[in-house]
């Protein structure tokens, strides 16, 4: 298992970024692949979609369903071409500033030979590639902190 874990304080009140978190329709805006969330159905603890996204000409798909949520923490199980554990946490530092933690543990794509298997892994389970998504989230977070609270 490989673990890559990204750390951000961000510009904007708990609840607007545990909002984005929820809505994940938005990871293709901030995800630094292309792809597509859908069939999204549920909502919180019920919440669960297929996603497709494509590394370099390769594409892969699977099924993200969530197996914990509180108030500040969200925790993803996803399944298919990627096998992976997407944990959130998110702390409030003031009443305009939530920190997030990301912590992912990604299984090797089984169904893949190595030499593919190493192109994905270096461009979803790098710490570059986790900042890059953690600074476009942020980005995406903030903004929507400036249209909402000023």
């Amino acid at each position: 298992m490989i673990i890559v874990e990204e750390t951000a304080v961000i510009e904007a009140p708990l609840d607007i970024v545990l909002q984005l978190v929820d809505e994940v329709e938005t990871i293709p805006a901030w995800a630094t692949v292309a792809g597509e969330v859908f069939n999204v159905q549920g909502h919180g603890q019920q919440l669960e979609y297929d996603w497709r996204f494509t590394v370099n000409t390769v594409t892969f798909q699977g099924h993200s369903k969530v197996i914990e949520q509180t108030t500040d923490t969200l925790i993803t199980e996803t399944t298919g071409d990627i096998v992976s554990i997407w944990s959130i946490r998110l702390t409030p530092i003031s009443p305009k500033n939530t920190m997030l933690r990301v912590t992912v543990e990604y299984a090797p794509p089984h169904a893949f030979v190595e030499v593919l298997a190493d192109v994905v892994i270096q461009q979803l389970a790098t710490p570059e590639v986790a900042q890059q998504n953690m600074q476009r989230f942020k980005a995406l977070a903030e903004e929507r902190a400036q249209v909402l609270v000023g």
